[in-house]
């Protein structure tokens, strides 16, 4: 399910807990899916959206070398989760066309489901000890749940200081998924296998569109 606009009046009456995992996805990989599995079924979430950044603000260019376009990220995505029951592609990133700020992204979200529907966003353990530098962390974390992916065994980062805005985090366990965007494209520039590491959906359209060549 596509998500581009406002909901009908019928779901902005029903509460919801929704999951928003944001990224370049440059492939969407297995790692993002076990991540999206493990949040959805341990919070019981209503929907895990996957929000691919049209122009991330970590990044030189959108559509620098290493970050494919917005068009195709966006048809990867769609592959990927397609056959997820509760996964669906938003495009709130895309459809803004300027950098993407994760307060921003729950922003928008937020306009769109409006107050009954609970917003988690989800990061790695890295991720959330870097908030500090992100823009406006403590608006973004007054508009939604912070939940922390990390190692199974783990917790959330040891040290934040006490006024550090991810403090509050709630904790999840991911997957041990050894797999990353950049060794995917990697092995596909030396012509090796990819097998395991995305949907076979994705490694088609990867091959069939010569992305990473």
């Amino acid at each position: 399910m596509e998500l581009t606009g406002a909901p009908s009046s019928r779901a902005s009456r029903i509460s919801s807990r929704i999951g928003v995992l944001g990224g370049t996805f440059d492939p969407v990989h297995n790692g993002h899916i076990g991540i999206a599995t493990a949040v959805f079924n341990v919070l019981e979430l209503t929907s895990v959206l996957f929000v691919p950044a049209d122009r991330p603000w970590m990044k030189e260019s959108g559509s620098g070398p290493g970050v494919s376009s917005i068009d195709h990220r966006i048809a990867m995505v769609k592959l990927a989760t397609r056959d997820r029951e509760g996964f669906e592609l938003s495009t709130v990133d895309a459809d803004r066309g300027r950098p993407s700020y994760s307060v921003d992204t729950i922003s928008d979200l937020r306009e769109v489901y409006g107050h009954a529907t609970e917003l988690f966003l989800i990061l790695g353990a890295d991720a959330l000890e870097e908030l500090p530098r992100w823009r406006d962390p403590d608006r973004l974390v007054s508009m939604c749940t912070l939940v922390c992916v990390g190692r199974p065994g783990s917790g959330l980062p040891e040290g934040l200081p006490a006024d550090h805005p991810g403090r509050n985090a709630q904790f999840v366990s991911g997957p041990m998924l050894p797999v990353s965007a950049t060794e995917i494209r990697t092995r596909v520039s030396e012509d090796l296998s990819i097998d395991g590491l995305v949907n076979t959906s994705v490694a088609a359209y990867i091959q069939e569109n010569g992305l990473y060549q």
